[in-house]
């Protein structure tokens, strides 16, 4: 599995010199099956630059586009995908909601007001589909799991080979404490996307209840899960290149290793 990251920030996509490392577009990172066949993690801005790699590539494979949930910096980028306009691509869409639920959120995105051109009207060929709870698309097996987020969110775990990965940002334990359960979905994964939103300082409670945790909490399910390798995603919009290489810095103390998502940053498992 070659996993490539388009954009690692959270909330808001950001701007300028104190981005340059880290980058300032919202979530998405895809997941590479073979030559005919991409795995996209959420559409936030990051969509938009994976989309113009994939024209300036002249690649014309199926996509399964997979939206964890419906917060904006995580769909944002839909209407700029250039895959959307082009007949010759086929999109297999999935979201933990029934298909016509998905078709009329993202109908409601890109149609009135908002955009001029509506979803279900763009060129390309769609096929909706429903998260289920284990999945296998071309060998790999995709197992999801609920996390807790206001409105509802997915944690999503690849397996391949005995190589394994997780997805798990936006998300917030109760009391800073993670479940059995959890625990177990995590369970000696080679590689845990978790966020950082959050230091543990700035996580008062007057940011409790908005579904975010700080990288602390992050690294303690990585040993609690026995992860091999833990990487932060999802970072604060108020965080420039230098606080989160000092977040990178301290977490290692911790757990050694560490590392920060970064635009155009590829894994192979």
């Amino acid at each position: 599995m070659k996993v490539t990251f388009w954009g690692v920030r959270g909330s808001f996509a950001v701007h300028g010199r104190p981005y340059l490392q880290f980058g300032g577009s919202t979530s998405c990172a895809s997941l590479e099956i073979n030559q005919n066949h991409l795995i996209i993690i959420d559409a936030g801005t990051g969509l938009r630059d994976l989309g113009r790699f994939l024209l300036s590539q002249k690649i014309r494979p199926k996509i399964s586009l997979f939206i964890t949930h419906f917060h904006l910096d995580h769909i944002i980028g839909l209407p700029s995908f250039q895959a959307l306009y082009d007949p010759e691509i086929i999109l297999h869409l999935y979201s933990p909601l029934k298909s016509h639920e998905t078709l009329r959120l993202f109908d409601s995105l890109m149609g009135g007001r908002f955009f001029p051109v509506i979803f279900s009207k763009t060129p390309c060929r769609k096929e909706i589909h429903s998260i289920e709870e284990r999945m296998e698309i071309e060998g790999i097996v995709i197992k999801a799991h609920h996390l807790p987020h206001p409105g509802g969110n997915l944690a999503l775990r690849f397996e391949k080979d005995g190589k394994s990965l997780i997805f798990a940002t936006d998300v917030e334990p109760l009391n800073e404490k993670w479940d059995e359960k959890m625990v177990a979905y995590a369970w000696k994964a080679n590689y845990l996307i978790g966020e950082a939103m959050f230091t543990p300082e700035e996580y008062t409670q007057e940011k409790k209840g908005w579904g975010h945790s700080s990288w602390r909490v992050t690294l303690q399910l990585a040993q609690a899960a026995s992860c091999e390798n833990l990487i932060f995603s999802h970072w604060n919009p108020d965080y420039d290149d230098r606080k989160i290489k000092a977040i990178i810095a301290m977490a290692k103390k911790e757990f050694p290793r560490v590392f920060g998502a970064r635009p155009g940053w590829k894994i192979e498992l």
